[in-house]
């Protein structure tokens, strides 16, 4: 799990200061605030994961494209420094996680990036052991533990991936090696799903692959949910776990978006074409996935990406329902409540929907999460730089520093709305 992140000199935010994460993280304000920002640090790392450039900033295919190293730094002044900084502690279960020291298990990160003639330069590359707190630093070229000089150690990349010509090495300096290891083990947990879907089919072709994940826009979600199949997946590895179909049609009676679902294969069995058929009650026609609204063509690759991640991973998601009714909005946050409790998921979202953050309130009050378990942001743009605050919840759900105009005007709204009523029956009264 990711437990802090911090940036210096990214796109709007000068300095965000230390951001806590907890299992259940959630980033609110309005447009142009920085919300998006703070995602898209963690995306950037994990795209640059196994390439030879400093930091990669992405194309049309990657998490994220942000453009360049002038995009990326603060109002575009080269003169600045880049600062990305994070802390996590490990502790999902995969084999690989047994072969990692346990030094290594909770860590804190930084890097300071610099740009020189047009081309970003590291600066310093920091890693911190939780564990005993040794601090491992690389800078101009040489690796130092404690202060004390290993000696010189190439690297390509922000986090310390050495090149591969050196990869294989032991000694002194092998350190920052097993750090940069770590480091791709933990952003291999990471997932982000984006705020816009692939249009629904009426037919999925499936050539018996196994996706990781159901891919940015969810276009993998039926291959994920057909390889789940196959494979008899549960929703969880605890006692209560269910089949991911059977977890899946809950949910779609809970939100009152359907009643069910089936993946129905078409043709023959050669052709490997399926439909998914979705029930909007239990006596309705089974229809097609394309011929549900968009709520549902919304809301189904988020619940089977939510059901198919590994357990233990972090997962982004970027204003999950914005295409959902109130209150299937205000259900996602019990959907979230249940993933993070069952499947040991940590939920990084960005969202505008004041139902959402109500139930979360409302959930927090009958102690179905503690306030431990969340971590709850208002960001803000004030003259170009943003800044964020967190939201003071008591045990009790309610909120201690409500931010001005946090949700607009919907309280200004009802209030002129009743002074408006009583204007109108003042003046009918007197008119009789």
């Amino acid at each position: 799990m990711i437990t802090h992140i911090q940036m210096k000199n990214f796109k709007s935010w000068q300095d965000s200061g230390q951001v806590k994460l907890a299992p259940l993280t959630g980033f609110f304000g309005t447009n142009s605030s920085g919300k998006s920002s703070l995602l898209q640090m963690l995306l950037l790392l994990k795209q640059t994961i196994g390439t030879d450039k400093i930091l990669f900033f992405g194309d049309e295919n990657s998490l994220v494209n942000l453009g360049d190293f002038r995009e990326v730094i603060y109002r575009h002044q080269s003169i600045n420094e880049l600062y990305l900084g994070i802390s996590c502690e490990l502790t999902h279960s995969t084999p690989d996680l047994f072969k990692i020291p346990i030094q290594l298990l909770r860590f804190a990160f930084d890097t300071i990036i610099r740009e020189e003639k047009s081309t970003p330069i590291v600066k310093h590359i920091r890693y911190i052991s939780l564990s005993d707190g040794a601090t491992t630093l690389w800078k101009n070229g040489r690796l130092y533990r404690d202060n004390q000089d290993l000696g010189t150690i190439d690297i390509q990349n922000c986090y310390g991936l050495p090149p591969q010509s050196s990869i294989n090495f032991t000694g002194p300096t092998d350190i920052l090696p097993q750090f940069s290891s770590v480091f791709e083990e933990l952003f291999a947990h990471v997932y982000y799903f984006g705020p816009t879907r692939v249009h629904p089919q009426r037919l999925y072709h499936w050539e018996g692959t196994h996706p990781k994940e159901v891919d940015l826009w969810g276009d993998k979600a039926i291959d994920a949910l057909l390889s789940a199949g196959v494979r008899k997946m549960k929703s969880s590895t605890k006692e209560y776990g269910v089949l991911i179909e059977e977890r899946i049609s809950e949910w779609l009676q809970k939100t009152e978006l359907a009643h069910s679902f089936q993946l129905i294969p078409t043709g023959s069995l050669d052709d490997k074409n399926y439909e998914v058929r979705i029930q909007k009650t239990p006596n309705s026609a089974a229809v097609t996935l394309a011929d549900m609204g968009h709520g549902v063509a919304d809301l189904f690759p988020l619940l089977v990406h939510c059901c198919y991640v590994p357990e233990g991973s972090t997962l982004i998601l970027e204003q999950p329902g914005i295409h959902l009714h109130p209150k299937a909005q205000a259900d996602l946050a019990d959907l979230l409540i249940e993933v993070i409790t069952e499947r040991n998921l940590q939920i990084l979202i960005e969202s505008h929907s004041e139902h959402f953050l109500t139930r979360l309130q409302r959930r927090i009050a009958e102690e179905k999460i503690s306030t431990d378990q969340t971590a709850l942001y208002f960001c803000q743009n004030k003259e170009g730089i943003s800044k964020i605050d967190r939201l003071e919840i008591d045990d009790f759900g309610n909120i201690q520093n409500w931010p001005e105009d946090f949700f607009g005007e919907v309280m200004s709204d009802m209030f002129a709305m009743t002074d408006a009523q009583r204007e109108r029956m003042t003046a009918q009264n007197m008119e009789d």
